[in-house]
């Protein structure tokens, strides 16, 4: 079992222990040797009830639980694997049968065994069954010698993760052969596949077709089969990443509400990208035009005011995996409100997730109608003080969309671009669908931004108008 630190929101029963006059540890309250607990990991929690008999209970009121067995497994040699699962086994099973209340989260490492044998199928039903299970984890630790083997089949009991507690589902290291485990899943909210291996691209969409209600859909996938037609339809969709090593014919993608679209690396060609989502725009495949890099990962982004701040952790927290301390590079395109402050703050918090080098950043200026509320002071007022705040930031192609300069607070935005520290070595204003007029003010609007003093370290920004 691996470390993770946690807190404990469930409501333990008052129990009377006998506690030594000299165990002053053992005096504290209920709730603070529950946090106490807290920082453990499962292991060291569970370790804690051979203290006292006041200790005893303490770690079973823990909200979130990782049973984990790959520490042992890979320092045990291969002929000895099943065995050493079997008895992890019985103790995981005993660690998730003495545990008390509801759990937040749970996270579970196993090895092919339990799956074969049933104790997968049985741990599943009694945390989300009886144990509530917000967030579920199912990792299969697959060793070197049997990767991609048919021993990583996955076919669970179907309505496995139907429970109506279960928000959120987690897939690591498994072979997916169909959506039957996936029926009935209106619940869950969140789905992450990772280093998942499905036959083909059209069993993949059968899967995510099962899940009705999700907002938030990780894909980090390969085909045996490759080609074939990968189609995404959810309306209720917010969030989408996507990566996968293998090339496919066409991709589709139509949701409605689709907010964030992170493309990490597919090999599919622009005019076989079909995306249907109104507040996503995608002028070109910039994932596969890298500038002769391995790979141009790609976050397109709409900016939105409305977003709940345990939605917003949660995004972040999922756009910087995988990158290294959570750094991202690649390339960004942003549609944002420049009159609205709170959509300037999260573009600020977006901006932070980079290393000093964007090779593109794309802006699409947003329009709204709204009022602004009582009292809420204009970006223009804060004059864009805390605009990218990483100074070093090095900005390859900067291109600008829906701007004319008629606009102060757009303007002014603009002109921070290149008064700060950012160094930006070419900066296109998109032009081609303005009427005459609008297209005349856009080029008044360049001229005065060319008069500006700016903070450029190679040269003069050249601009362009397309």
């Amino acid at each position: 079992m691996t470390a993770r630190s946690s807190s404990s929101t469930s409501s333990p029963r008052k129990l009377q222990y006998h506690i030594d006059d000299h165990d002053w540890i053992s005096k504290l309250p209920d709730e603070l040797l529950q946090m106490i607990v807290s920082k453990l990991s499962t292991e060291e929690a569970v370790r804690t009830s051979l203290l006292s008999s006041r200790w005893m209970d303490v770690w079973k009121w823990r909200s979130h639980l990782v049973l984990d067995m790959r520490k042992v497994l890979e320092t045990t040699p291969k002929e000895r694997l099943h065995r050493a699962s079997v008895q992890l086994a019985r103790s995981m099973t005993k660690v998730i049968n003495n545990h008390r209340g509801h759990l937040e989260s749970c996270t579970i490492q196993h090895y092919i065994s339990q799956y074969k044998d049933g104790t997968l199928q049985s741990w599943i039903d009694s945390v989300t069954g009886l144990k509530h299970t917000k967030d579920l984890t199912l990792i299969n630790y697959i060793p070197a010698i049997r990767r991609y083997k048919g021993a990583n089949l996955l076919s669970l009991h179907p309505d496995t993760f139907s429970h109506h507690s279960l928000s959120s589902l987690s897939l690591c290291g498994f072979n997916l052969i169909g959506p039957d485990a996936f029926s009935k899943c209106k619940n869950l909210k969140t789905l992450n596949l990772i280093n998942i291996v499905i036959s083909q691209a059209s069993v993949l969409s059968g899967v995510l077709a099962a899940f009705s209600s999700l907002e938030v859909i990780v894909l980090n996938v390969n085909f045996l089969t490759p080609r074939g037609v990968l189609k995404i339809e959810n309306n209720n969709l917010k969030f989408l990443q996507l990566s996968s090593l293998n090339e496919i014919d066409r991709m589709e993608v139509y949701a409605t509400c689709l907010d964030v679209l992170d493309i990490r690396f597919i090999k599919v060609n622009r005019d076989n990208f079909i995306l249907v989502a109104p507040n996503i725009q995608v002028n070109k495949n910039s994932w596969l035009d890298n500038h002769g890099l391995n790979d141009c990962p790609h976050l397109y982004c709409n900016v939105s005011s409305h977003l709940a701040q345990e939605e917003t952790n949660i995004w972040h927290e999922i756009l910087g995996s995988g990158f290294f301390y959570m750094r991202r590079y690649g390339c960004l395109s942003v549609s944002v409100d420049i009159t609205d402050p709170k959509e300037v703050e999260i573009l600020n918090e977006v901006l932070l997730m980079w290393t000093n080098f964007v090779m593109e950043l794309e802006i699409f200026f947003k329009h709204k109608k709204s009022h602004r509320e009582e009292g809420e002071c204009s970006t223009n007022d804060r004059t864009h003080a805390k605009l990218f705040p990483n100074a070093d930031l090095y900005v390859y192609d900067m291109r600008l969309y829906n701007f004319d300069g008629s606009n102060e607070e757009e303007f002014a935005f603009v002109s921070r671009l290149l008064m700060q520290k950012p160094v930006i070595l070419s900066m296109m204003i998109e032009t081609s669908l303005f009427p005459p007029a609008k297209k005349f003010n856009a080029e008044a609007a360049v001229a005065k931004l060319m008069a500006l003093p700016k903070s450029i370290i190679i040269g003069e920004t050249p601009f362009w108008l397309i």
